[in-house]
């Protein structure tokens, strides 16, 4: 079997799975940008199809406190889109009245060996999350198998995609072909134009109005309006709403930049970082980021080292409640050389050490081998940085 068809096999078998379960509830735990917007879209229209009724909870990071309660009944499906792999073990030790769980994601991950955890990322499958699947790529693939109708919405994955560097390829691929044939987007220059009422843009554009939205409008219902955006179509006023929330965040980013170009970034051997304090407040964590993927390409940054940024983030998460406190989001990118690097095996995985300073400094991480983020108590960024710049120098 290839991978393609074990991908598509645990697919068919979570969904056959939950037709049989007389479940019908789902929490949908969705990441905050644009992929995380589109997949959470997608898998709200695949679990309606499910005669399931869903819930919406927006995070940047998915924190123990929202696990544990909503795992703790009632029995209910839950599913976590754009985030969710890294934290397999965790899902599984909170579930103890053995809710199902549906992981649709394609960051870095472990298989599950818990029966009721349905990890349903393509790279346990030899795909690769970081070139060959978007999130929203993954919960169309899902969508279409609830229900073919639904791949009328496979402009939606398109647009997730936009995340992934470089030509579409892989799962990615195959979601662009069935968009195309259906005439929902057009091949536009070298990007995709959306064809959709309401949705009639570049999908560039749309990943970034529904980044904004999911991100700068995080604390102002932005999440829950993109998603609506996403089945519905755009109206005037939110992309209105959209614009003003871009001027925002390009206002603080000019703030970090010029703090930067005045002060420099701090280094370390192998670490070189920033902190942005209250820089973005009012923003979720995932701005900072957004900056660094920005930052990691000019001048003032040495290429072989990695890349981090911090900001302070309030403990509130519309929708479920309040955390029991402040925490620091850290973001890590990895510059040109450096990638070349850890994709050669010559330097370790952000993912990988990212995480474990996280867990060092109390908190935890996750992400790919070239761009990962996670969170600790206010406090704790010296432990963090000592141990992120101690494990960045093994292979």
């Amino acid at each position: 079997m290839n991978s393609l068809d074990r991908f598509l096999s645990r697919m068919e078998r979570a969904r056959d799975d939950l037709r049989r379960s007389e479940l019908r509830e789902a929490v949908i735990l969705h990441h905050d940008e644009a992929d995380g917007l589109t997949s959470a879209a997608l898998a709200k229209l695949a679990f309606e199809h499910l005669s399931m009724t869903t819930r919406l909870i927006c995070l940047d990071k998915l924190y123990p406190e929202v696990i544990r309660e909503v795992e703790k009944g009632p029995r209910q499906v839950i599913v976590c889109v754009d985030l969710g792999s890294a934290h397999v073990g965790r899902l599984t030790q909170y579930n103890a009245i053995q809710n199902m769980i549906v992981i649709l994601d394609h960051h870095d991950t472990v298989e599950s060996n818990d029966p009721m955890v349905y990890n349903l990322n393509p790279e346990l499958d030899g795909f690769s999350g970081e070139s060959d699947a978007s999130a929203a790529t993954i919960a169309y693939f899902f969508a279409k198998f609830v229900d073919p109708r639904l791949s009328k919405y496979a402009h939606l994955a398109v647009v997730g995609a936009e995340e992934i560097p470089g030509e579409l390829r892989g799962l990615n691929k195959i979601a662009v072909r069935d968009a195309l044939e259906q005439g929902l987007v057009k091949v536009s220059r070298d990007n995709y134009k959306v064809e959709v009422e309401g949705l009639r843009q570049s999908r560039s554009r749309l990943a970034s109005i529904l980044n904004v939205l999911g991100s700068v409008g995080y604390y102002r219902d932005g999440p829950t309006t993109g998603v609506t955006s996403c089945v519905n179509g755009m109206t005037e006023s939110t992309v209105e709403f959209a614009k003003k929330l871009e001027e925002e965040r390009k206002e603080a980013n000019k703030r970090m930049l010029s703090t930067i170009n005045r002060q420099g970034l701090e280094k370390m051997k192998m670490v070189q970082w920033f902190h942005a304090k209250d820089n973005y407040s009012g923003m979720s964590g995932k701005v900072v980021g957004s900056f660094c993927s920005y930052l990691k390409f000019q001048r003032q940054v040495d290429q072989s080292k990695y890349l981090i940024g911090m900001m302070n983030v309030p403990p509130d998460i519309p929708g479920w409640g309040s955390l029991p406190s402040p925490l620091v989001k850290v973001s890590g990118r990895a510059p040109r050389v450096l990638s070349d690097l850890i994709k050669r095996g010559e330097r370790p995985a952000l993912s990988r050490i990212l995480s474990q300073a996280c867990l060092t400094a109390g908190g935890f991480g996750d992400g790919h081998a070239v761009a990962a983020s996670g969170v600790f108590p206010v406090g704790k960024e010296d432990l963090f940085l000592s141990e992120m710049d101690r494990m960045a120098r093994s292979k």
